[in-house]
């Protein structure tokens, strides 16, 4: 076992995920739930010249509850059968004052060559982090965080090999990432790359069977959407909070059952301005004004946001001349949508985007 393991954080997580597998157990009669354990090591890549001294070996572990869907509705079967879930992450990083951070997270696994002997899935999990040293007076060394909670996401690529009946073995390679999003400073975040391997246990006996039936043609729908958002940020580790937000319009375009476009224009507030323009915050001095376009990947109700604007205007001097949006939204009643994004400039979080979105009008 790697050396960073410590054996009683071990059990409790064990014992957590025990807890969350109880009540599963009762409904999956009827439902195709599995429950996965998998570990491995990895390394801390130092992706600023500073985090040089943080880079070494990691070591990870992760639990997964989920649901391996068999197309009872469409985006299933569009999707080709995707796994979902929720999990929980441990990493055992490099040096003790950085912490280990504990995530739990939810996930989706999506077929990439769904017919293939090897069956390769592209899987992202989104949650939250804790367990972090924090930057601060008493612990300077860590130049990477600057908050104890931090947002976690990992990308990876998996797949499947069966060994029994009931039993897969699960590999894994991919990226974690952990950050705070700029609502702290300072807010370089932590970047491992690693391999697992684990068992996947299918809890029910039985073999359910799929639904082939094809999915009926995509509606080349078009819709008009507007998003307002709220949000704070630090320019400097013992600077002040700045308040932040955005407001956007855009016309939004579906070309199929997987995706839709978007194109609209964005109004951003950002006060962080005057940290370096030393102006007072008139709106003329904390407001810049964009374009956009983007892609949105639709799973149902839930939408994978990408976007990638140029500004019209911007105070900022520091900014480049464009900047990038990415974010999950999930549709409510086929009007209201919460949102979740990160505004960010050449893949540098600016600031995160709290927003709820209002469908304006759409096509028949």
């Amino acid at each position: 076992m790697n050396r960073h393991i410590k054996t009683p954080i071990f059990r409790d997580h064990i014992i957590l995920i025990l807890i969350m597998l109880t009540p599963y157990t009762t409904f999956a009669q009827h439902k195709d739930y599995f429950f996965e354990i998998s570990g491995g090591s990895g390394w801390l890549y130092p992706h600023d010249p500073v985090l040089k001294p943080i880079a070494g070996q990691v070591s990870i572990f992760n639990a997964r509850l989920g649901l391996k869907t068999l197309g009872d509705k469409e985006w299933q079967r569009t999707f080709k059968y995707p796994d979902f879930g929720i999990g929980i992450s441990h990493n055992y990083l490099t040096k003790s004052f950085l912490g280990n951070p504990t995530a739990a997270f939810a996930f989706v696994n999506l077929p990439l060559f769904p017919n293939a002997v090897l069956k390769i899935n592209f899987g992202i999990n989104a949650g939250l982090a804790w367990g972090i040293n924090k930057f601060s007076g008493l612990n300077p060394e860590n130049l990477a965080i600057g908050s104890k909670c931090a947002a976690y996401g990992n990308f990876n690529l998996n797949t499947l090999i069966e060994i029994l009946p009931r039993f897969e073995l699960v590999l894994y390679s991919g990226l974690h990432h952990y950050s705070n999003g700029n609502t702290n400073k300072p807010n370089k975040g932590l970047n491992t790359f690693g391999a697992e391997a684990g068992l996947r246990y299918k809890i029910n006996k039985l073999i359910f069977d799929k639904n082939v039936n094809p999915v009926p043609p995509s509606q080349k729908q078009s819709s008009i959407m507007a998003f307002g958002a709220l949000s704070w940020k630090k320019e400097s580790t013992w600077g002040p909070f700045y308040k932040a937000g955005s407001v956007s319009i855009g016309y939004y375009r579906t070309i199929s059952n997987k995706s839709r476009l978007s194109a609209g224009a964005d109004l951003f507030y950002d006060e962080g301005v005057t940290e370096y323009t030393f102006k007072d915050k008139q709106l003329k001095n904390v407001m810049a004004s964009g374009i956009f376009a983007g892609h949105e990947l639709t799973l149902d109700r839930f939408l994978i946001v990408t976007q990638a604007g140029i500004y019209l205007s911007n105070p900022n001097p520091n900014d480049p001349f464009y900047y990038e949006r990415l974010g999950l939204r999930y549709i409510i009643a086929n009007r209201v949508i919460p949102s979740l994004t990160l505004k960010a400039h050449q893949f540098k979080i600016d600031f995160i985007e709290w927003g709820l979105g209002f469908v304006l009008w759409k096509s028949k």
